[in-house]
Parts: structure tokens; C-alpha cells; sequence
């Protein structure tokens, strides 16, 4: 397989391979999304989150669905195609080729990153507040930590055989709470940080 490797980037060097690498990248973008709004869907109705939250959320639970998944493929310990073919429908018999994985992840990765700055920056744009702060900042890290600890419950849980019956639901369900009442106490410093201070000028 011809490829040229630049640094970090992968650059498939014919159209064969190109084409691969993008049906692959839909499959993995496909795979984790759709993996992350299950997720999603199964959490408590009455989270203290607004609705920008919940996709923010989402879309980070789906950001660290894929490194996981990058971290299976990187691993020479893991058989590749039983951990991966589960969710991944491009991989086939035989070893994959790491370097085209790694491209195909890093495209995806791209991708989910662009879509979370701009989801936060349309929520900021909305309140009239600056994208980049430390409050804000504070306000992303703990929508971050609630898909990591989301990711780390939810993996162990097979939704579509045993989830009503798994014992991880009430634990997924009991962090969830958690997390987001901490994702909301955030958005409420973060904005609260960004208010006027009423006017003591006397004339």
C-alpha cells in the first residue's frame, strides 16, 4: 500500500486508499455517535443540564468512545478484529494496517474537537460571554469528566442485551446525577462571572 507519512498526518497516496480511509471515517464517526446518544438516552430526564449540555456532553462521551477505541487498535495485546469488528464493520479478517487506522482516527478525532468548540461557542455566543476564559474553561473540563466517567460505566454495560437487567445502571445513573449537578454549579460561577458589577459612580 502506498502512503506518505508527514509527521503525525496520514496521506493516502492513491485513490483507492483514500476512499477506504473516508468510508472508514464514516463508520467510526457513525459507530460513535451512535454509541454515545444510547448512552445519552438511557440517563435520568431530570438532570440539571440545558440542552447545550446534554449535545456537548454527547459529543465528548463520543470523543472518548473513539480514543478508546484507538487505544484497542494501538495495543498488540488486543486481538484487533474481535475488539474492534464488535463496532467497527471495515475491519476484516487479517491484521489492519495500523498507520491507516491511526489516519482514520485522527480524522474522526479532528472532526468530533471542531464540533464541541463549536457547540461551546454557540452556547457562549448565546449568553454573551467570551469562548475562551478559565470560567469557561472550568465549564468544558467538567462536561469532559462526565463523559470520561460516563465512558468507563457505560463500557461495561451491553445495551442491547442486558442493560435493563445489568446491576451498572444504577451506577451510571448515580454518576451521571453527580457530574451534572457539577456541570451546572460550573455554568452557574461561569456565568455569573461574566456580570456587570452594578454601577457605586455618584454624580
Amino acid at each position: 500500500m502506498r502512503q506518505q507519512q508527514i509527521g503525525d498526518l496520514y496521506i493516502p497516496q492513491d485513490e483507492r486508499t483514500l476512499r477506504s480511509v473516508q468510508r472508514r471515517g464514516e463508520a467510526l464517526d457513525r459507530a460513535v455517535h451512535d454509541w454515545s446518544s444510547t448512552v445519552v438516552g438511557v440517563l435520568p430526564k431530570a438532570l440539571p443540564l440545558v440542552p447545550d449540555e446534554l449535545q456537548i456532553t454527547r459529543l465528548f462521551l463520543a470523543q472518548q468512545r473513539r480514543l478508546n477505541l484507538e487505544l484497542d487498535a494501538r495495543n498488540p495485546q488486543v486481538n484487533l478484529r474481535n475488539r474492534l469488528g464488535r463496532v467497527l464493520p471495515f475491519v476484516g479478517d487479517g491484521c489492519p494496517d495500523l498507520d491507516l487506522i491511526r489516519g482514520v482516527h485522527r480524522i474522526v478525532s479532528t472532526k468530533l474537537e471542531s464540533d464541541i468548540d463549536r457547540a461551546c461557542g454557540l452556547y457562549c455566543e448565546g449568553q454573551s460571554i467570551p469562548a475562551v476564559a478559565d470560567p469557561v474553561i472550568d465549564w468544558r473540563v467538567a462536561m469532559r469528566f462526565m463523559a470520561q466517567g460516563l465512558h468507563r460505566i457505560a463500557s461495561q454495560i451491553d445495551f442491547k442485551r442486558d442493560y435493563t437487567t445489568s446491576s451498572k445502571r444504577f451506577e451510571l445513573a448515580l454518576f451521571a446525577r453527580e457530574a451534572a449537578s457539577d456541570v451546572s454549579q460550573r455554568r452557574r460561577a461561569m456565568l455569573s462571572s461574566f456580570q456587570k458589577e452594578p454601577s457605586t459612580t455618584t454624580n
